[in-house]
């Protein structure tokens, strides 16, 4: 079976998961179909972290252009004020099945609110070696994300986890060791 299948499959039935695809290997498309599928089905959002500000861009832009979708979104510094108000508008209004953020964006009090009163179907982490500190590109505030989605759960008064999809095509096993021992220590999850 095909892993991006797989992954799809295992996004569909609402489990976690680590996956290591190389470049070009069809992730984008293993995590937004699941999440367009549960944005239409049961109105959910999947939030996407990316370390790569022009990635989330690129992301929406290739949805929206070439395939007509329009149910993607970022929130980024690059947003003006007023585009920055409006995105927020169409999430809360539930237009959009998809939000990218970066993780900085964790720390944010706009985007917890923001996402306490959405249904939240999925986090998405992309560049997930930046977990380890073994990764080539290790961002402290990936380590604030099982914070986050706690705190999150907490508010929202969920009696499970919220599902966790991780991907990279940058890990040796040290680095896949490191993601996967810190959903386990900090959410268990495995």
């Amino acid at each position: 079976i095909p892993l991006q299948q797989q992954v799809v499959e295992s996004a569909m039935r609402g489990e976690s998961l680590l996956a290591v695809f190389q470049t070009g290997g069809g992730k984008s498309m293993t995590f937004q179909l699941p999440a367009l599928i549960a944005g239409n089905q049961i109105g959910a959002l999947t939030v996407v972290i990316s370390p790569i500000v022009a990635l989330m861009k690129d992301q929406v832009d290739v949805l929206t252009k070439r395939f007509g979708i329009e149910r993607a979104a970022y929130i980024n510094s690059n947003l003006s004020p007023l585009e920055r108000k409006s995105t927020i508008k169409a999430i809360m209004e539930n237009e959009k099945d998809l939000l990218y953020i970066s993780p900085e964006a964790l720390r944010s009090n706009t985007i917890f609110k923001l996402l306490k009163y959405r249904r939240i179907d999925r986090f998405v982490i992309d560049e997930a070696h930046c977990f380890s500190a073994w990764g080539q590109d290790f961002r402290v505030d990936y380590l604030y994300l099982a914070d986050f989605i706690k705190d999150l759960e907490e508010e929202k008064k969920l009696e499970s986890h919220i599902p966790i999809s991780c991907f990279t095509a940058t890990a040796k096993q040290d680095v896949v060791d490191d993601i996967c021992g810190y959903f386990k220590k900090r959410m268990n999850l495995e």
